[in-house]
């Protein structure tokens, strides 16, 4: 059926009534916008909020290191030993880590993943009471900003 319904200058599909928006806390109005799968491009108005959670830092390894989310991430429990892991990477994925804790925190990337310039599977580590944002650049390719030396 072809737009019929007339709306200001516009034209509205009768048969396209609603778009449902999950994963979204409060919906922004959204301009000039397109969507394809999953990427949103176009300008829109109002805040962008990341996602938070608390996690404790575990383990000694990067099998056993606590998982992180995309989003920011407050890390407790950070003792020099304990660690937490990134999840999978996708290009442009953005993680931020706060530690907490009085210990250093060692970051370990997802399996066969590497972070600035630490061999693959290697943790990237911050001291106390420090924060990191990493960006991905691949599927297995993390870097901290601004880059340090690792």
């Amino acid at each position: 059926m072809p737009n019929t319904k007339a709306v200001g200058v516009a034209f509205s599909d009768p048969e396209f009534e609603s778009v449902t928006v999950t994963g979204a806390s409060a919906l922004q109005t959204v301009t000039a916008t397109t969507i394809t799968a999953t990427t949103v491009t176009g300008t829109s108005t109002g805040a962008i909020r990341l996602p938070v959670a608390a996690v404790a830092a575990a383990g000694s390894t990067q099998g056993n290191a606590a998982a992180l989310a995309e989003g920011i991430n407050v890390v407790s429990a950070a003792d020099g030993t304990k660690g937490v892991i990134l999840p999978t990477a996708v290009a442009g994925m953005v993680i931020i880590v706060k530690n907490t804790a009085a210990g250093a925190l060692n970051i370990y990337p997802a399996t066969g993943g590497a972070i600035n310039a630490v061999a693959a599977n290697g943790a990237y580590s911050i001291t106390n009471l420090t924060s990191s944002l990493l960006v991905a650049s691949s599927t297995t390719q993390w870097y901290s900003v601004p880059l340090v030396a690792s």
